[in-house]
């Protein structure tokens, strides 16, 4: 994916945004626009400070006596979550952390988790130190006596950042699940990997909620038959999340699961809404005796539960995604039990036993009779080989210009795309983050697939993408104003970004849902 030059960082001014140069101090994001967890990024993708930060390092030839400077730096996390404060940075130097003392915190649920660095303080950013060698985390050495939780962050933490480095060699032993990354509260995160391990990467719970960027969660294999079907590349089951450009393969259950998609109390939970942007899910088959549910985005929930599910449900979106060779479905409604998402833009290939894309619902909250998804919505999607769609009633106004329905069905083959060699997408990231350049299921110019701008290849820059997601919140009423929804267009397709997203802080809460508006001006800075 090809991306402009460009970082928009969100500023407090009477005209709502402004563009603020890397490195310069940034006051908070426009409050126009929800203050929480995910706007945080912001900053960290412009390499905005706080007034009067401090910076502190760890190394791994580091000593927790040490003052933490870049000189004499501390040896472990929590040595320096002790010493920061909100707003500063703790600088990761390059190398090997695989020492670890498992602390005693006191916190929820420890009966059941050892919390190997539980994040216990908001508004600290852990960052790989620039110009190093990317530091690596590795578990192995930690006993399984409990679930094992290599970074956790507590349900009372918000506006913490993690950019840059990689997690691996967390172990579940006979547990049920073991997790890289345990999220209970608010935690973005930019760059990262978790990959080699025994345990879910990314896993929000509870509280959980923020940003995922440009990370990849790859070969984490759940051992055991109960485990193999609880080890996701990522999770969302709690509040609002967002996977942008990010990337899972070779994982025992899921690539990307939103089945649990709540927070707060049992009797009134509230909605999680997930929204999947330009990120891909490929080769997902089970563990080493093929145990394991296999989807590549299983973004629909609540299995036949008829208590404990938010009212309204929530609503998901799936923008611009590849989901290739998955052992089940690539695209899955997975049982929701009304419309899951609005489906616009994706490319799904060669799925198992399901199919590339299953629209399975069931009726309502309250009956759990499986039924063909008649309340979905599909645009501009792509699917070739197996299976193309299943459980589909979907009407025909909400299921257009998509490969199976333009006229009467594209007769796609392989000649069809300049490519079908998936090893491409294991390439590595560019030097920005951002995906790999392939040519993977890429329609060949001038073929029909490619004039009706099918796939996740088409219009795929910061300004198509942000299209998409206009059309996506119009027809779900995030966008509750189509003269809005078209002035919004109009300014992407004149690459006016600012005044896009001044408008955005303008109707936010207005005739632009808070979600809408925070989820636009997060992928706007994201893709940037």
């Amino acid at each position: 994916m090809k991306r402009i030059k460009i970082m928009l960082i969100v500023t407090t001014c009477a005209a709502g945004l402004l563009l603020t140069a890397p490195g310069a101090v940034a006051d908070p994001p426009s409050k126009g626009l929800p203050q929480d967890t995910a706007m945080s990024v912001l900053n960290v993708l412009g390499g905005t400070r706080v007034p009067g930060s401090t910076s502190y390092y760890i190394s791994p030839t580091g000593n927790d006596a040490n003052p933490g400077t870049v000189d004499a730096p501390f040896k472990t996390i929590l040595r320096a979550q002790d010493a920061a404060k909100a707003g500063d940075v703790v600088y990761i130097r390059g190398g090997l952390y695989n020492s670890f003392t498992v602390p005693t915190t006191g916190l929820p649920f420890e009966d059941v988790y050892s919390y190997v660095n539980p994040i216990t303080k908001s508004g600290i950013t852990y960052e790989a130190y620039p110009g190093d060698a990317r530091p690596v985390f590795d578990f192995s050495g930690v006993p399984t006596t409990k679930r094992v939780a290599g970074f956790f962050i507590a349900d009372d933490v918000t506006n913490v950042n993690f950019v840059g480095f990689d997690v691996t060699g967390v172990k579940v032993g006979t547990q049920k699940q073991s997790e890289a990354f345990r999220i209970a509260g608010g935690a973005n995160f930019v760059k990262m990997a978790a990959y080699n391990n025994q345990a879910n990467g990314f896993y929000y719970t509870i509280n959980g909620t923020g940003v995922v960027l440009d990370s990849d969660s790859h070969d984490n294999i759940g051992p055991t038959s109960t485990s193999a079907g609880n080890t996701d590349g990522f999770g969302a089951h709690a509040k609002n999340v967002w996977f942008i450009g990010d990337r899972s393969w070779h994982n025992s259950d899921d690539g990307f699961d939103s089945i649990n998609s709540k927070s707060g109390p049992g009797a009134a939970p509230i909605p999680g809404r997930v929204s999947y942007v330009n990120s891909w899910a490929f080769g997902m088959h089970g563990n080493q005796n093929g145990v394991g549910d296999q989807n590549g985005f299983k973004v629909g929930g609540f299995a036949y539960a008829t208590t404990g599910i938010p009212n309204p449900l929530p609503l998901h979106t799936v923008v611009g995604n590849l989901s290739a060779d998955n052992g089940a479905n690539d695209f899955y409604a997975n049982h929701q039990p009304g419309q899951s998402a609005n489906w616009i833009g994706n490319t799904g290939y060669l799925a198992g036993y399901g199919a590339d894309f299953n629209m399975l619902e069931r009726v309502s909250p309250t009956d759990i009779t499986n039924i063909p998804g008649y309340r979905e919505v599909l645009h501009g999607n792509l699917a070739f080989a197996g299976t193309l769609t299943a459980n589909d009633n979907t009407p025909q106004a909400n299921e257009t210009n998509n490969s199976w329905t333009l006229n009467g069905g594209l007769n796609l083959t392989q000649a069809s795309f300049e490519s079908v060699d998936m090893t491409q997408l294991k390439a590595p990231r560019k030097s920005n983050g951002s995906l790999p350049d392939v040519n993977f299921l890429k329609p060949v110019a001038g073929s029909p697939a490619a004039q009706a701008g099918l796939g996740y290849q088409a219009n795929n820059d910061v300004y198509g993408t942000l299209q998409k997601l206009v059309t996506a919140f119009a027809q779900s009423g995030d966008i509750g104003n189509q003269g809005i929804a078209n002035g919004l267009t109009e300014k992407l397709q004149d690459h006016e970004l600012g005044a896009f997203q001044n408008a955005l802080v303008a109707q936010s809460g207005k005739h632009i849902s808070s979600y809408a508006a925070q989820t636009l001006v997060i992928v706007a800075n994201g893709l940037s």
